[in-house]
Order: structure tokens, then C-alpha cells, then sequence
């Protein structure tokens, strides 16, 4: 059983591989990818990142940190925190793809309506990652999600690629989008080990969502 102080010198040095060889991957690809597309593809999934960014934030809603903040969360917790997370993420979903013609509309691009769509179903593939990846970072296991980082990185960036070079434009990104998203949630399954008990306690929806709200607010 590894030591309290040897789990965090490990999970920094993983971390710090993260940081360069993830982000130095993804780096990588971004350029291959540039030289392939239109500035215009870019500008496209650049117009729905504030709608996918807040999406986002109200789905995790600082429940991750209330998680781990608090000592030795149950089963219970967790698979409650899952079962919210996907049910406001489902929300969201269906608001994007309702609004998606306004979206469309108001940028004056009517390819936007199935391209928002299409990338928002990234929203509902996170929100399936979030407990799973909680649960590595409360057991200091930075390495497992490095490795996860690096196959979501190295396949959504190969896929991407291949279809840049097939001509798909725009969806090119798409498919980097919501592969790597995928891909990610797939391999924090695997190596979790860990699945969703059919249960939601309302008492431990509300401990946690008591913190987790302040972290919102603050955010």
C-alpha cells in the first residue's frame, strides 16, 4: 500500500506529464489540422464554445469538489452526483437542440442548426465522465488519468486528421470533439472499475449540493 506522501510526489510527476505530453500532443495535432482546414471551420465551433463552456460549468456544478472535499464518500454519493449530472446534462442537450435554429439564425450561418446539434452530444458523453474521473483524482491516481488523456488526445487527434484529409471541413472537428470526449469516457470506465448503483438520496444531494453551491455562485 502506497504511503499518503508517495501517491501525491507520484500524482505530481503524472500531473506534470500531463501538462507537457497531453497538452504537447494536442498541440501537435492542432497544427497538422490548421494546415488542413478553413480559418472558417474553426470559426464555426468557435461560435458554440460559449454555449458548450456554460453547458458545462452548470452540469459539473462544483460537485466534483464537494466530493472530494468530503471524507469517504459513499456509493451512495456518487452514483447520485451521476444521476445528476446526466439529467441536467439531458436538459441542456435538449435546450441546444431546440435553440439550435435560433443559434443558426442569429449568426446568419444555417449550417449551424445540425452542427450544434451534433457537437452539443459531447455535453451528455462528459457528463457520464465526471464521477468516474472524481474518483481517480480522491484516490490520487493521476497516472490512470494521464493515460486516459493520452489515448483521448492521440485517437480523437488521429480521427480528426483522417477526416481533414478526406474533405469533411468543419466536422472534421466534430468528430475530434466527440471522439475524444468518447474515448474518454470509455477508458475512465475501464479502469475504474466502478458502476452506478440504481440509487439517488436527496439527503446526500443536498450535503453535497450545500457546498458545491458556493463554488458555483463563486465561479
Amino acid at each position: 500500500m502506497q504511503s499518503l506522501k508517495t501517491k501525491t510526489i507520484n500524482g505530481l510527476i503524472w500531473n506534470t506529464i500531463d501538462k507537457f505530453a497531453v497538452q504537447g500532443i494536442g498541440f501537435g495535432i492542432g497544427i497538422v489540422l490548421a494546415r488542413i482546414l478553413m480559418p472558417s471551420d474553426y470559426g464555426l465551433i468557435g461560435m458554440l464554445a460559449i454555449f458548450i463552456a456554460i453547458s458545462q460549468l452548470m452540469i459539473e456544478g462544483g460537485f466534483s469538489s464537494a466530493l472530494i472535499q468530503k471524507h469517504k464518500p459513499t456509493n451512495v454519493d456518487y452514483s447520485t452526483i451521476f444521476y445528476f449530472n446526466f439529467i441536467v446534462a439531458a436538459i441542456f442537450y435538449l435546450i441546444l437542440f431546440l435553440t439550435a435554429p435560433l443559434i443558426a439564425s442569429f449568426y446568419e450561418v444555417p449550417q449551424l442548426t445540425l452542427i450544434t446539434r451534433v457537437v452539443s452530444l459531447s455535453i451528455l458523453i462528459n457528463a457520464l465522465s465526471i464521477v468516474q474521473q472524481t474518483r481517480l483524482t480522491i484516490s490520487l491516481d493521476f497516472k490512470t488519468q494521464t493515460q486516459v488523456s493520452l489515448f483521448g488526445v492521440v485517437i480523437s487527434g488521429v480521427l480528426g486528421i483522417v477526416a481533414a484529409y478526406q474533405g469533411c471541413g468543419v466536422w472534421a472537428l466534430v468528430i475530434q470533439n466527440l471522439s475524444s470526449a468518447f474515448v474518454r469516457m470509455l477508458f475512465l470506465f475501464y479502469y475504474n472499475k466502478w458502476i452506478p448503483k440504481f440509487l439517488f438520496s436527496v439527503s446526500s444531494f443536498k450535503k453535497l449540493f450545500k457546498f458545491s453551491s458556493y463554488l458555483l455562485v463563486a465561479t
